[in-house]
């Protein structure tokens, strides 16, 4: 609601332009990419491109792919509260999402270099106005659109959870065929992430968890990783430097379903680029995930 009556008043845009343009003006990078990455970390990926929808049409390749991978380094800050509720401490989420604006830019540009000029320039550009006519209107439906959202979140929870409770029950009885006990999925990928989970600097008798986090952020979504570690907090299993390099390291939506509604948003608003939609779909995921891990790196150096 308070996110909507900020957009009403169009102080959400002014303010995301103005920082959009100071990156703009540091790292190099085109107007929308600047905006973008910015206006991300409030409206989250999914309404973030309703501000500037008109101008996709004319973006390259590359700016595409700096969207998306923007779009996978962070998550939505109206979702903040939810993750708060989980036993996640709010101060790194918060300072996770801002670092998560210049080093997604970044990180996109070492992957998927500009090769031509920019179409877009940060004076031809006109950021989308709200269609609500008071301000009462404007948090009526702030208000209802969260309904939407809570129930999405609802469901990809729950079956998110009976998922992997499905995988682990399949592992674990594959496992007891050769005579092992315990094998689960949050195991499986728990090793895989076991040298990641290392070099960001988690301690190494706390690698094997920490590493089953990021797995099942990764193949499932953070809701479920950020409960897992509640429930972890709470009985202290994890160090305070375990804790905040977890909560960076899963501080985004690089995740199969986000990949998909990413594909799936950009394509609607502009079906002309659908082709260079799904050709860096997957290149700018896996620039979500180096850009995370790094945040994560660097809290892990800054934290006792």
């Amino acid at each position: 609601m308070f996110t909507r009556i900020l957009f009403y008043l169009g102080w959400l845009q002014v303010f995301c332009f103005k920082i959009g343009s100071l990156i703009e003006m540091c790292l190099g990078t085109t107007v929308i990419e600047s905006v973008n990455a910015v206006t991300i970390i409030f409206l989250g990926m999914s309404e973030a491109p309703l501000l500037y929808s008109v101008y996709l049409a004319d973006l390259s390749s590359s700016e595409l792919h700096a969207i998306m991978a923007s779009g996978f380094s962070t998550v939505a800050g109206t979702l903040l509260a939810a993750y708060t509720s989980l036993g996640v401490d709010p101060r790194y989420v918060i300072t996770a999402s801002i670092m998560a604006a210049p080093a997604s830019l970044c990180f996109a540009k070492l992957l998927y270099p500009e090769t031509i000029q920019s179409k877009t320039t940060s004076k031809e550009i006109t950021l989308l106005n709200s269609k609500e006519t008071s301000l009462l209107q404007a948090a009526s439906n702030g208000a209802s659109s969260a309904i939407g959202m809570v129930q999405g979140i609802i469901a990809s929870v729950v079956a998110c959870v009976a998922f992997i409770s499905f995988l682990n029950a399949v592992c674990s009885w594959l496992a007891t065929l050769v005579g092992y006990e315990g094998i689960t999925l949050e195991y499986l990928v728990g090793i895989l992430f076991v040298p990641i989970a290392w070099l960001m600097g988690v301690d190494p008798e706390e690698c094997q968890t920490v590493g089953s986090l990021i797995g099942i952020k990764t193949v499932a979504n953070e809701f479920i990783a950020y409960m897992q570690l509640g429930a972890l907090k709470k009985v202290g299993k994890l160090s305070a430097r375990s804790e905040a390099i977890a909560t960076f390291a899963l501080c985004a939506f690089s995740n199969p379903s986000a990949l998909g509604s990413s594909i799936a948003i950009l394509t609607s608003l502009e079906k002309s680029q659908s082709e260079k939609i799904n050709k860096v779909a997957l290149r700018a995921f896996i620039t979500g995930c180096i850009t995370t891990f790094t945040s994560a790196s660097i809290a892990g150096l800054l934290t006792e």
